[in-house]
């Protein structure tokens, strides 16, 4: 057990999740960002959601992607900012099962918005990984180091610990 607390909260490894999370999730936001109205239709297009909630979700989505990641770049927040990244990857895996083997239908999931066309096919296979290192940092201890996070007082830490 103590191996694996020693993996979790090596800095180094905290920095390569923190990273890989960012990039993807800037990426997603900004492509869709780019044409939002293409981010409603791919919420329409799983057909999953209740009409009244297509709509704001395919709006507000990208814009949560992009400020989850901002906070796991920076270390701000980034306890919160994982927990809501790993809960849409959670969203993301159950809703492409649901659409590829529930409906037995092929769909672009728009992912990645106006950057590039993805298959939901394909990107089903990244939603597990982000979770996994959405976990890491959730556990970390390092979790915001090198970041703003760190100027914070041991205090501070302490108070803001459950989401920082």
């Amino acid at each position: 057990m103590e191996k694996v607390k020693s993996f979790i909260n090596n800095m180094w490894l905290s920095i390569v999740c923190r990273v890989l999370i960012a990039v993807i999730f800037i990426l997603s936001g900004i492509g869709k960002m780019m044409d939002l109205e293409n981010s409603v239709k791919a919420v329409y297009n799983f057909q999953l959601l209740p009409e009244w909630a297509i709509e704001p979700l395919g709006y507000a989505l990208p814009f949560i992607e992009l400020l989850c990641a901002l906070g796991i770049l920076f270390g701000v927040l980034t306890r919160l900012s994982s927990f809501g990244i790993g809960v849409m990857s959670i969203g993301f895996f159950i809703g492409k099962l649901i659409v590829l083997f529930v409906q037995g239908r092929s769909i672009d999931c728009g992912c990645f918005g106006e950057l590039m066309n993805t298959m939901a096919s394909l990107t089903i296979w990244m939603d597990k990984p982000m979770l996994i290192l959405c976990l890491i940092l959730i556990y970390s201890h390092n979790r915001f180091s090198p970041g703003i996070g760190q100027l914070l007082s041991d205090g501070w830490k302490n108070k803001f610990r459950w989401i920082w």
